[in-house]
């Protein structure tokens, strides 16, 4: 079975360390498969949450826009949502898309770097 898309990632804070925080409202777009329900994305703004929802329907449903709590990593960047604390590990969520931005920067940073043979040997090309 294929996983599903969730904005969650694993987080850099190590446990013990400490870290400055804040705590703050966030707006969850929540989708239901297989009678479970999974957070699609997160967002600082309810508008941007909604629009989500609107534009990316899962199986034909709207996600659900629900109201969350998430405590802002100021030290290394990072949000947490906090939850039922049924988990010892600390997940991090991808708030208004930033870390996908990041990765994504990073990513063409890193393919740039190659040569026109590396990049043909891993099976792509420059566009």
């Amino acid at each position: 079975m294929r996983s599903v898309e969730t904005p969650e990632h694993p987080a850099i804070q190590a446990p013990e360390q400490r870290f400055q925080a804040s705590y703050r409202e966030a707006w969850g777009v929540w989708m239901r498969l297989l009678q479970e329900d999974y957070l699609k994305a997160a967002f600082t703004r309810r508008d941007d949450a909604t629009a989500y929802a609107n534009k990316h329907p899962s199986g034909g449903q709207r996600g659900e826009v629900r109201r969350m709590w998430i405590l802002i990593n100021e030290t290394l960047g990072e949000a947490y949502a906090l939850g039922d604390g049924a988990s010892p590990v600390l997940h991090a969520v991808d708030l208004d898309f930033n870390r996908k931005s990041k990765m994504s920067v990073l990513r063409q940073a890193a393919l740039d770097k190659l040569t026109d043979e590396e990049l043909q040997a891993l099976g792509m090309s420059r566009a």
